[in-house]
């Protein structure tokens, strides 16, 4: 069993198939959560297109369905789906069965609460479940009974509730990138039925992600960027495997900033309501720049889409977004869409007379980097504490919300530890191409130290 604890993550489990996480290990895994949940209620249980998806998912079915938990499989949906027929089937909870952005050869389980949102602190608790196994199993005759809803009807659902909400005011041009994922099923329809002129590329569920990576990025979406402008598109979406990331292309074919996507429909929103909106803290410091002058107040949390709901929760926020390019709108469920903010996005489109690349220019981008810091685990959080310490004694502004995040009036730095791999993340951030560079020095100056120092610590 303890070679199984790596698997459990912050706020999911997640490993290679067959190798880390087996058909076994999911049966056990249903055991953990069925366990955790007493035995009893409701429990909607989805996947990704993965190849091992629906194996997993039949496994983990079976030991939840051993501790009395009444198990309703809806199939291959993508997960903002799933958390939508979750929260609006009244569910006591939700499984999702999906490796998100990594690639093919790994899966993992997602959690949910009634809302649709993740689990964040009782991920530890099924974890120690799981590690004792100390599972509490039912009788035969009192099995949970295991029930199927057809996938067809839960997205019919979800999309005749977006279809509803939204309102394009002018046909559109849209190119979609559905990455062989999940998203293949939703998104192309609705934007039709729309009215949008609709282009998709990668559109087959596949779970070996033929088309290009699961994880959309500048990197990955070629094909997209250039489709886009071959055929006129007002702009472009590329989703990851399991559909809750989008990464946006304007007219011109260029990847948009996930802060702008986010920033533009936070003034669309801030026009209707003052408020918070929530960035994680990695987003640029043109978060607070644009979202403060238009009379938006920018709360910090950490990385993570689970910490960002509880954030939301906490804070009554109006809007959402993480650098992972996870985008929520509170105002029509807790959890993230990226489906609902195309559509969205859509809407101001429609209605301004300025394409998404005249939008996207007038905000201003700064030079970024983001580096990776090889440190034992055995000892990397150790390493950051005694970073934040040395910070401290030299006086720094320091945000501690997630690991070590350095404050300057003309940029930032940020270093923390990977919750996964033996390693720090340094992201920095500045205004001048000068002053980003000395920002590095100061962190990588810090890490070497602090690291030479925990090393010889007895």
């Amino acid at each position: 069993m303890e070679q199984m604890e790596h698997i459990f993550r912050a706020y999911d489990i997640r490993g290679i198939f067959n190798r880390e996480l087996t058909a076994e290990t999911a049966t056990r895994i249903g055991l953990a959560f069925g366990t955790f949940l007493e035995g009893s209620g409701k429990v909607l249980v989805a996947r990704d297109p993965r190849t091992s998806s629906e194996i997993i998912e039949r496994a983990f079915i079976s030991g939840l369905a051993s501790t009395g938990c009444e198990c309703f499989s809806t199939g291959l949906v993508p997960i903002p789906t799933a958390n939508f027929k979750t929260w609006r089937g009244k569910f006591d909870a939700g499984a999702y069965i999906t490796a998100s952005h990594n690639p093919p050869e790994y899966n993992g389980v997602r959690f949910r609460h009634p809302d649709g949102s993740g689990y964040t602190t009782q991920n530890n608790e099924i974890k120690e479940i799981f590690m004792n196994g100390d599972f509490k199993l039912r009788n035969w005759d009192r099995l949970g009974e295991i029930h199927h809803i057809n996938s067809k009807e839960t997205i019919r659902e979800y999309s005749d509730f977006l279809k509803v909400k939204t309102n394009i005011s002018r046909e559109l041009n849209i190119m979609l990138d559905t990455g062989n994922g999940a998203s293949c099923f939703t998104a192309p329809q609705i934007f039709s039925d729309l009215g949008c002129n609709v282009i998709v590329i990668n559109q087959r569920a596949d779970g070996t992600f033929p088309g290009r990576p699961s994880e959309p990025s500048d990197k990955t979406l070629g094909e997209l960027k250039s489709r886009v402008v071959k055929e006129g598109s007002d702009f472009g979406a590329g989703f990851d495997g399991d559909g809750d990331r989008v990464i946006f292309v304007d007219d011109k074919g260029r990847a948009v900033q996930t802060e702008k996507i986010g920033i533009i429909i936070s003034r669309e929103i801030l026009k209707q309501q003052k408020g918070n909106i929530i960035a994680n803290v990695e987003c640029s410091m043109i978060v607070e720049r644009e979202i403060e002058r238009l009379g938006g107040t920018v709360k910090r949390v950490r990385v993570g889409d689970v910490f960002v709901c509880e954030a939301i929760k906490e804070h009554g926020a109006l809007f959402a977004m993480e650098t992972s390019a996870h985008y929520f709108m509170p105002e029509y469920y807790i959890f993230d869409d990226p489906v609902l903010v195309s559509l969205k996005l859509a809407e101001i489109l429609s209605r301004e007379e300025r394409p998404l690349s005249e939008l996207a220019d007038e905000i201003p981008s700064y030079p970024r980097m983001a580096e990776k810091f090889d440190c034992p685990d055995k000892i990397k959080f150790k390493v950051v504490d005694r970073i934040i310490d040395d910070f401290k004694s030299n006086g720094y502004n320091l945000d501690l919300t997630d690991g070590a995040r350095l404050v300057f009036d003309d940029g930032w730095a940020l270093i923390r530890p990977s919750n996964t791999t033996p390693l720090l993340r340094v992201t920095v951030e500045a205004e001048t191409r000068e002053r980003l560079n000395r920002l590095f020095d100061i962190v990588r100056n810090g890490f070497e130290d602090a690291l030479k120092t925990t090393k010889a610590a007895p």
